[in-house]
This record gives structure tokens, sequence and C-alpha cells, in this order.
């Protein structure tokens, strides 16, 4: 998945949708230790469940491709929104 910038915009920007899971690790494509999490939204399929979960989430030091919420809300059959930013 390509990062996007926005003219300005000092940062790179990404944005993925990823299958929910219970409290722990999360697979989230081109992430990495370093970068910025900017948000992460819980949506369900019908969007009834909408929720910012941003300040359960981190990027974990040392890994790749990779967000965790340990002890944090599952989010089993439902989606994540992940935006993460990147310095250039």
């Amino acid at each position: 998945m390509a990062l996007q910038t926005f003219s300005g915009h000092p940062y790179l920007i990404s944005q993925s949708v990823r299958p929910g899971g219970a409290a722990g690790d999360h697979q989230v494509p081109s992430i990495r230790a370093g970068d910025t999490l900017v948000s992460v939204r819980h949506v369900s399929g019908d969007f009834v469940t909408n929720a910012d979960l941003t300040s359960e989430f981190s990027i974990p030091a040392g890994t790749v491709e990779t967000i965790n919420n340990a002890a944090g809300t599952d989010t089993t059959g439902d989606f994540l929104i992940v935006t993460f930013a990147r310095q250039p």
C-alpha cells in the first residue's frame, strides 16, 4: 500500500481497513515502529458501532505491520479503520 502525501503537509498519511479481533496484536500493512498513529476507529458492517479506540492502541517498538491494544476492546466481527503518519 502506497503512503499518500498532501500538498504542504510534512507527513505521509496512510489508512487501512482491517478485520477486527480479540484484544492484542492486529496486522496493518505498511505500518512500522516510529510511525504516528493518528486514529483507530472501530466500526461494524452496518455502522451502528462507530467508536474512537485510538487511546487503546500503540505501535509496539521493534515491530512491522502491527498495532496492539492489549487488554482493550474486543472488535471481533467488526472492522478497524487505522490512519497513521510517517515522516518522509
